[in-house]
């Protein structure tokens, strides 16, 4: 199939939400106005997270457009404000506190080949690490198992040093379900990053904290 043309953009929370359709777990949030976000954090579990919320901004991070950890509605709204730089609209949500690693899951598109998915170590250090393999698309969950055990950061899941493992399963089938939305999406999709998918520890999940989604006509 042609790369579609036209690209559009769709914001984190929009992301988010489309990914929450393919079984997908996010964390509990909210969308709300900068002016708003303390009265909205009053309905989550402290610590939260808060973001600016545009579909122009891809990495946040860099731009200096999150704020973690904050443990009160006055640093939910100081937070807040200082996002107004970036956008008006934000993202309060729950922060996960029990990471046992980070992965990024990607989709690309190959001129030749098509579609095909990236996994590899992910969070703030990715373009540092280089810690990614790709996968090109229909993929079993034998195949992405057997990807994500050859990554360098596969001793982090692993149970590194007496760490707790990470939950394996929970890991193949989100990126199981990335796959199952690329393959839906195909003729649309021009891009897909997740970036982190915070793995927690076994039986608890993994969660996708970050998500960009651009489509096309």
């Amino acid at each position: 199939a042609r790369p579609p043309v036209n690209p559009v953009n769709h914001d984190e929370w929009v992301s988010k939400l489309l990914l929450t359709e393919f079984c997908l777990h996010i964390p509990r949030g909210v969308a709300t106005a900068a002016n708003k976000a303390g009265k909205t954090a009053g309905g989550l579990a402290y610590p939260v997270v808060v973001k600016a919320l545009s579909a122009q901004l891809a990495h946040k991070t860099e731009r200096n457009a999150v704020r973690l950890n904050l443990k009160s509605r006055r640093e939910v709204e100081t937070a807040a404000e200082e996002m107004e730089a970036f956008s008006m609209q934000v993202l309060v949500e729950e922060m996960v506190v029990d990471g046992v690693a980070e992965l990024i899951i990607g989709i690309d598109r190959d001129p030749q080949f098509g579609l095909f998915l990236m996994i590899g170590a992910g969070g703030v250090q990715v373009e540092l690490i280089k810690d990614a393999v790709p996968l090109l698309l229909p993929a079993t969950k034998a195949q992405i198992e057997a990807t994500i055990r050859s990554l360098r950061i596969w001793p982090l899941l692993n149970g590194f040093r007496g760490r707790p493992k990470g939950d394996l399963e929970a890991v193949i089938n989100a990126v199981a379900n990335v796959a199952r939305f690329a393959e839906a999406n195909a003729d649309k999709l021009t891009e897909l990053d997740i970036n982190p998918l915070i793995v927690r520890p076994e039986g608890k999940g993994a969660i996708v904290a970050d998500a960009l989604i651009v489509k096309g006509e």
